[in-house]
């Protein structure tokens, strides 16, 4: 198990300050996985903490309505979780949760340190088995339907270091526009994008956090080729409905 840290992509954000008090390089995250050895469907706790020059920092503020966002994910792409750890108020988040299958897992940890800039911590985690890896496929239409709703997913362009317009349009089963989307934590919907390796990740928010449908628009920019997942979230209803699509983002 490794972790990382480093400063966390946001898509419409504005949290950057220009001189922080807390220099991004000086932070240091402290993971710590309960049990250490983790069976598939087993309950496991995560726990975090966070220092900047040996100090626990204990005063974070609150980013679309949590202390911390926390996404889970599988190595192939197939597992996502998007937690929200408790807060004991004296530096420590925690937060249970399972494994659904063996393999590797990375989670994501996106935090605003008071005084500093957000901040993105990885972890590495191994769940004991065998793997059954899923393969990355990208998919042939971007256009999928999660129970009673359906999402179609366009681009205005598909580049690499490019800012690009991205479109959640939301409907019914019969083809009837959605209207009333409700605020999931405090925005229209939320979208975590992944590349294949790991190793880009993006956390980006609507253009417009109050619309209510059923177009929903992000800006975001790619920073390499590949293959990309990315999971939209939103609520309907008083459900929330998260719905995955894989793109390859051409090299030119």
């Amino acid at each position: 198990m490794n972790q990382e840290s480093s400063h966390s992509m946001h898509g419409h954000e504005s949290h950057v300050h220009s001189e922080p008090a807390i220099r991004i390089d000086d932070i240091q995250t402290n993971w710590v996985i309960s049990p250490a050895e983790i069976s598939p469907n087993q309950e496991t706790e995560i726990s975090l903490s966070i220092k900047s020059d040996g100090k626990i920092l204990t005063s974070f503020s609150a980013v679309h309505e949590k202390q911390m966002h926390m996404l889970v994910i599988s190595h192939d792409l197939s597992i996502f979780q998007h937690l929200h750890p408790n807060y004991d108020g004296e530096g420590k988040f925690s937060v249970k949760t399972t494994f659904p299958k063996a393999g590797k897992y990375k989670i994501f940890a996106d935090f605003l340190p008071e005084g500093s800039a957000q901040q993105l911590a990885k972890y590495d985690v191994i769940v004991e088995g065998e793997e059954q890896n899923e393969t990355v496929n990208p998919d042939k239409e971007l256009k999928k339907a999660v129970d009673d709703l359906v999402f179609e997913l366009k681009f205005d362009d598909l580049a690499v270091k490019k800012h690009i317009l991205m479109t959640f349009t939301v409907t019914d089963r019969k083809g009837h526009k959605i209207k009333e989307l409700e605020p999931y934590l405090g925005s229209a919907g939320h979208v975590v994008i992944v590349s294949e390796k790991m190793d880009e990740f993006l956390h980006v928010h609507p253009k417009d956090e109050a619309t209510k449908g059923p177009d929903v628009e992000y800006m975001t920019t790619f920073p390499s080729s590949g293959k990309y997942k990315i999971w939209g979230q939103f609520k309907y209803l008083g459900k929330l409905y998260t719905v995955p699509f894989i793109i390859n983002v051409p090299s030119k």
